[in-house]
């Protein structure tokens, strides 16, 4: 392994936790009691869930469903790069 390759991914963990733990600490602009019924009904969503190799993608939004496809298109080439540059030793 290449010790800057490790001491990168734990700094980028750090970040992660450190921007999680900012998001519930700050208040966003709009709690729950100033957002009103109408401002819910525009709330758009989109979600992909990995079943093992079957993507299941959801939401309500085709335009957002199309981007998440998208993403879903660029991990799994990501994947694949991945596996096909890693040399397995005989």
């Amino acid at each position: 392994m290449k010790p800057m390759l490790i001491f990168l991914g734990t700094i980028l963990i750090f970040i992660g936790f450190f921007v999680v733990t900012l998001g519930m600490i700050l208040p966003s602009e709009k709690t729950e009691k100033n957002i009103h019924e109408e401002d819910k009904k525009d709330i758009q969503y989109s979600g992909i869930v990995m079943i093992g190799p079957i993507p299941i993608v959801f939401g309500n939004s085709p335009g957002l469903m199309i981007l998440s496809v998208l993403i879903l298109l660029a991990m799994i080439l990501w994947v694949f790069l991945f596996y096909m540059s890693v040399k397995i030793p005989k």
